[in-house]
């Protein structure tokens, strides 16, 4: 999905990418926290959790970034298209 997409389908698609990221980082926390359970039952060596937790995060990160990077255009957009409506809304009522 590119940008112009994000642009074209309005709300139902933006609020689909925000409920589709807070997927994916509960998902990165639910592994974090499976490695700590499978640890501390002794499945996994001492400290291994602990290795895992900084790559596990940054992999998060880089995707939330990617993802943001991509529909922080159309959130501009969106900014100011209701900036100017609320504008020429109140200069109506005057």
């Amino acid at each position: 999905m590119d940008v112009e997409d994000i642009k074209d389908g309005g709300d139902e698609i933006k609020a689909d990418i925000y409920e589709t990221m807070a997927v994916i980082n509960r998902s990165f926390a639910q592994i974090t926290a499976s490695l700590y359970k499978l640890e501390s039952i002794g499945v996994l060596a001492e400290d291994y959790a602990y290795s895992q937790e900084a790559p596990i995060r940054e992999m998060a990160s880089k995707i939330n970034c990617y993802v943001i990077s991509k529909v922080n255009e159309r959130e501009l957009d969106d900014r100011n298209h209701y900036s100017r409506m609320r504008v020429s809304q109140e200069r109506k009522r005057k």
